[in-house]
């Protein structure tokens, strides 16, 4: 907390970009809490009751039992709040975001949802006993919603990864564990990936800037982990030893995400380092392709057209 306001990182960009690791390992910091991607929390939780990140059901696990407990005392209308979230938090309404009538309109329209998850996140950092939440949600479209939450003191990272590897990513078979009705996570071709890379980080830089905002390569991230984690706890002011065990190590606890990639099950030693894997197995057709899709983007990002070795 910060003078009574819940401090939150938001972690923004596309999927697939190294967000599960960065953020789990930022949850090992004493007073930081990883809670995964809090967007799907009303669906796949409250509604469905799909695995927390310690491995039990939702409503059986003892942190998010007691953060519901205290955020909604009476009880919530979840199915009114995936409605609301629809109808004012979504990525078509990016381009109103960006103007301040449409801003106004926006937060008129979630009214109820604002107040709500607002009191979801204090009751994260009230019963977890954190100063910062971490949410690893990446849409940009709610995460600026989420920046209009009362008492919400929100900050951004902007997470970027090299297109490619990225789409390469999207092409794999993930398994879904926490779900009855789908045995693998979604995946996308590389045209849809690319293309939602470009809209996405557009976004993210449209809608974020200034000083509670950081951007930060994946890349950049496993080559000098120390050097990110000073970065992005100077964003969060906050004066703390970055979580490794090793100059390229962290160690895993349990934790308590409530969506997001399967490796936020994952617990132990972890070290941080390059997949390199997409640059000898992405088809040349898709690399291409994607590489001709990001041109703009990949230049302004820093990433050469011809991976390296």
């Amino acid at each position: 907390m910060d003078n009574g306001r819940t401090k939150v990182l938001y972690i923004v960009g596309l999927g697939r970009s190294g967000s599960t690791i960065l953020a789990n390992s930022l949850g090992q910091i004493d007073g930081f809490f990883s809670a995964g991607e809090i967007c799907y929390v009303w669906r796949q939780n409250f509604i469905e009751n799909r695995l927390c990140g310690c491995g039990r059901p939702f409503y059986e696990c003892p942190v998010w039992t007691e953060v519901v407990a205290e955020a909604f005392p009476g009880g919530v209308d979840a199915r009114e709040m995936m409605r609301l979230q629809a109808a004012g938090a979504r990525t078509r309404h990016i381009p109103p975001m960006l103007t301040a009538r449409g801003t106004r309109v926006i937060e008129d329209r979630l009214g109820k949802w604002l107040h709500n998850t607002g009191r979801l996140y204090e009751a994260i950092g009230s019963v977890t006993g954190s100063r910062v939440v971490v949410d690893s949600s990446k849409e940009p479209a709610y995460g600026y919603a989420l920046s209009r939450v009362p008492g919400v003191d929100f900050r951004v990272l902007h997470l970027i990864r090299d297109p490619r590897a990225a789409a390469y990513s999207w092409l794999k078979k993930k398994p879904q564990p926490d779900s009855e009705t789908r045995e693998y996570m979604h995946r996308f071709n590389p045209a849809k990936s690319a293309a939602l890379w470009d809209a996405w980080n557009a976004a993210a830089e449209r809608l974020w800037r200034g000083d509670r905002y950081l951007m930060l390569r994946y890349e950049d991230f496993v080559a000098d982990p120390r050097a990110s984690f000073g970065r992005i706890l100077e964003l969060l002011d906050e004066d703390a030893a970055p979580p490794l065990t090793g100059e390229q190590e962290v160690k895993l606890g349990v934790s308590h995400t409530v969506s997001g990639n399967p490796n936020r099950f994952e617990t132990g030693s972890v070290a941080l380092r390059h997949d390199r894997e997409w640059t000898d197995r992405m088809r040349p057709r898709d690399r291409n392709l994607v590489t001709a899709l990001t041109l703009p983007l990949l230049y302004r990002y820093g990433y050469p057209l011809t991976p390296k070795d």
